[in-house]
């Protein structure tokens, strides 16, 4: 069985959680070692799963993971940019990208995306930016996770982000956006160190500028943080 990274782990389990029972078909975005599907697969969550990097010797790694885990009956890899290269599927995650390269790969495949049940995100950066382009186009944001990891004695912490199109327009308050309304509710152990990490780096911040708007803008956030 494959064992996956926290963060993997995490959108894996969001994936899990909202997933309708037939199990469909997963499509994995810039799917790298093929790590995602095939615990997808083999903890059957779902039954069928499409394996997509744009770059042929990631994708061949993957094939070659696929082959070694003997799912190659149950998870195709598929090379091309985005969703371009599948024409339907159940859940589609774009994880591992900055929120708005990751925008852009849902924008570029609209038609894809808003067939999905299920989009499951996880931006490395500009995740306030991610959230409200969903919300423009018409997509509502079901739920949020965060992982905190360490790697090479930083802490790191991600979002994972559950979404759907419905077509209705959706607003949340610019500290939702900030922060994600999801999380604000759920106040777990996770984000209330996210909080005092953040907090610690706008106030390091706030220590080196004098600019009126900014420092304006970076106390806001902090008190939203507090």
């Amino acid at each position: 069985m494959i064992s996956l990274s926290p963060r993997l782990q995490a959108v894996l389990d969001l994936c899990q959680a909202l997933h309708t029972p037939d199990r469909g078909i997963l499509a994995d975005i810039g799917t790298d070692h093929g790590y995602l599907p095939i615990s997808a697969v083999q903890n059957g969550i779902f039954k069928y799963a499409y394996a997509c990097d744009l770059h042929p010797a990631p994708l061949a790694i993957a094939a070659e993971n696929i082959r070694s885990a003997g799912l190659t009956n149950k998870i195709e890899t598929r090379l091309g940019d985005g969703l371009k290269p599948f024409d339907e599927a159940d859940c589609i995650v774009i994880a591992g990208m900055g929120g708005m390269r990751i925008w852009g790969i849902i924008n570029e495949g609209m038609a894809q995306a808003k067939k999905a049940k299920r989009l499951i995100l996880q931006p490395q950066h500009d995740t306030v930016l991610l959230r409200k382009n969903l919300h423009s186009a018409g997509f509502e944001i079901q739920d949020e996770r965060m992982i905190h990891e360490i790697v090479g004695g930083k802490s790191h912490f991600y979002v994972v982000i559950a979404a759907r199109y419905t077509g209705l327009a959706e607003k949340w308050t610019e500290q939702e956006y900030f922060l994600g309304k999801f999380l604000l509710a759920s106040a777990g152990e996770v984000f209330s160190v996210y909080k005092k990490h953040e907090r610690d780096k706008i106030k390091s911040y706030i220590a080196r500028i004098n600019d009126e708007a900014s420092l304006k803008n970076a106390n806001e956030h902090l008190h939203w943080l507090e």
